[in-house]
């Protein structure tokens, strides 16, 4: 007697099948996705393909005196997505054109001292691991990036005394934390006198950039950063890096001038108005 399998067909004893018989299994339809249902998740796609364009915008925007008020109200609600999802990272150090690259370069000792060390920070000849370069890269920029010159004019005060008191605010947030770079020098070598000072690593253009000849930490390439807002384009550096003034010599942190040291001549301040010709950070 013939047995009946569901689906299979009809199985005889000598094991043949009658596949008149099969019958196509039935095929289910998935249920249709409810409206809401694609409604929030065409929201949670917009949500975050917006956190990945808000945060570079914010960086782009961002002026002398903050972020712009604008994509700072758009941005607020997804800060903290972003900050989970590690959104909201290195936009332009890894951008096409990332600009020049900033540095810190340290005086450790008095200028007549034969141990004088000028270490700069970030090195990547000396931070190993390669997590500490990055740290080191990380505080020199942030360093450059709330710079705020002396001030505000007198003029500004009375003009407009909200923008002379943030001028004032940032600029005190400025030298806390070039203190902080200091102190921290400081524990490293206690006893020795510490004075820093900001430097600019300039890239080629396209149309200087030679791949046979160019060397791009040619000491030509570096140039000490102002203290002091100035109009006039500084020169980059003829020759090293010029050995960083005595701390004692340098009450206060001012500008350079097209004058500034050279290796082949070393600063030698004598009084303080000369003293504040070398665009040295130190307190």
């Amino acid at each position: 007697m013939p047995r009946s399998v569901v689906g299979r067909g009809i199985f005889s004893c000598d094991g043949s099948i009658d596949v008149s018989s099969i019958q196509p299994a039935s095929q289910e339809e998935p249920a249709p996705i409810r409206p809401a249902v694609k409604r929030c998740i065409s929201a949670l796609v917009v949500l975050h393909v917006g956190a990945v364009f808000l945060a570079p915008l914010s960086f782009q925007t961002r002026g002398s005196l903050g972020s712009s008020p604008s994509v700072d109200t758009l941005l607020m609600p997804l800060r903290g997505y972003g900050e989970f999802l590690y959104l909201n990272r290195g936009y332009a150090f890894f951008a096409p054109d990332p600009g020049p690259s900033h540095l810190v370069q340290a005086a450790i000792g008095e200028l007549t001292d034969p141990n004088l060390q000028e270490p700069v920070y970030p090195d990547l000849d000396r931070d190993w691991p390669r997590l500490l370069y990055h740290r080191h890269f990380m505080l020199a920029e942030y360093l450059t990036e709330i710079h705020h010159p002396p001030g505000p004019p007198p003029e500004l005060k009375e003009q407009d005394p909200a923008a002379a008191e943030l001028w004032e605010a940032s600029r005190a947030r400025y030298e806390y934390v070039r203190q902080s770079y200091v102190r921290h020098l400081r524990s490293k070598n206690p006893g020795r006198v510490v004075a820093i000072r900001r430097l600019e690593h300039l890239l080629p253009s396209f149309l200087e950039f030679d791949p046979g000849t160019t060397d791009l930490r040619s000491e030509q390439s570096y140039r000490v950063m102002p203290d002091q807002w100035d109009p006039v384009p500084m020169p980059m550096a003829a020759g090293a890096i010029a050995p960083a003034p005595a701390p004692e010599l340098l009450p206060e942190t001012v500008s350079p001038t097209p004058n500034s040291p050279t290796p082949s001549s070393p600063p030698q301040p004598t009084s303080p108005a000369d003293a504040t010709k070398s665009g040295v950070d130190v307190r």
